[in-house]
């Protein structure tokens, strides 16, 4: 009887260990290995957020009134932030081998960014 409190006891302790350590992942965590691989991951992700930004340029040119202004505006505003994640990708492209993974944090920070503008 003792033993089977015991077992079960620890049991139940490993599972609540198990649970409650869960790794969380987000779509940005994908492990990237290497340089040509972070540099086709930012590219591919700069190119879907200048579609972002255009689709709300074409929005606010459709616009009218209150809305075309508020729209015109956060258009702008994307505008430096689109100007920044390119960089970010340039430097990216440029960066020795030993520096590419902090580069890239500094690239996806400004795509980030591009990206809170545009949504």
């Amino acid at each position: 009887m003792l033993r089977t409190c015991v077992v079960c006891c620890a049991t139940a302790g490993l599972l609540g260990l198990a649970v409650g350590c869960k790794v969380e992942t987000t779509p940005n965590s994908v492990t990237i290995s290497t340089k040509e691989e972070a540099v086709k991951d930012a590219d591919a992700r700069l190119k879907e957020l200048d579609a972002k930004a255009d689709e709300l340029k074409a929005r606010a040119e459709k616009a009218t009134g209150e809305e075309k202004t508020k729209l015109e505006a956060k258009w702008k505003e994307t505008a430096g932030k689109r100007a920044e994640a390119r960089k970010k990708l340039d430097d990216l492209k440029a960066a020795a081998a030993d520096k590419w993974k902090d580069v890239k944090k500094e690239a996806d920070h400004a795509f980030d960014e591009l990206k809170r503008a545009v949504q």
